[in-house]
């Protein structure tokens, strides 16, 4: 167990603390770990890749809008997938990058575009192999996201439909309860609805209906607008 004067050292020491002083302590520094809310799991970036995976998963949690447990465990992989392939172009990027860094100005220093193009062929034949691994995992990637959005987009479609067909019976069993003078409570019945929901919904399909069976083509809009109203 701590003592208290070990302690009261221990606080006074922190208070000296100035955080990393070399080059080689910076960079560590710059490499934040992150346990990650939804998986669990403790992954480690700089800041700015940081910043750019949050907003990449961010953008597509709302495009996707998951519900349930299952639903966001896909589509967190879809976001996390989707990085990776960002990331693969990019490694790709820089292996041309460091190429040109390396290899420029020796194939033919006197005119640059010459020399520029024919460096890239040099690495394209010298980085073959990682270039054809990048171009394997890209596609593996590739199917990951694809089988897991058509995952994603079935137990969406499958919740959508149940909802919908909750939603019919919690409208019947309301109007039900009205026609006899009657409140009606969704949660006896096992809804999630409230009356207000539930009322929402009747209108919106009443409205459809109306819409479906009308024919716009004979009516001019300042007279279509006065019988709406």
């Amino acid at each position: 167990m701590v003592s208290d004067k070990q302690l009261e050292a221990n606080r006074r020491n922190a208070l000296l603390s100035h955080g990393p002083v070399t080059d080689a302590g910076r960079k560590r520094s710059s490499l934040n770990a992150l346990r990650h809310g939804i998986t669990g799991q403790v992954t480690t970036m700089t800041d700015e890749d940081r910043a750019a995976h949050d907003n990449l998963t961010q953008a597509l949690m709302q495009d996707l809008t998951p519900e349930g447990a299952m639903e966001i465990q896909l589509a967190q992989r879809i976001a996390t997938d989707s990085w990776r392939l960002n990331r693969i172009s990019a490694v790709e990027d820089n292996l041309f990058a460091l190429g040109q860094l390396q290899n420029g100005g020796q194939a033919c220093p006197d005119v640059l575009q010459i020399d520029a193009a024919l460096t890239t062929a040099h690495v394209f034949t010298q980085e073959s192999k990682q270039l054809q691994l990048l171009s394997l995992y890209e596609q593996r990637l590739n199917r990951a996201v694809q089988k897991n959005l058509a995952m994603l987009k079935s137990l969406q479609a499958e919740r959508k439909s149940q909802q919908e067909a909750a939603m019919k019976e919690a409208a019947a069993l309301l109007k039900l309860s009205e026609m006899k003078g009657l409140e009606y409570d969704p949660a006896k019945d096992g809804f999630f609805f409230s009356t207000a929901e539930i009322h929402a919904a009747i209108d919106r399909q009443h409205r459809l209906q109306r819409a479906a069976t009308t024919d716009f083509s004979k009516y001019r809009r300042r007279n279509f607008q006065a019988q709406a109203a």
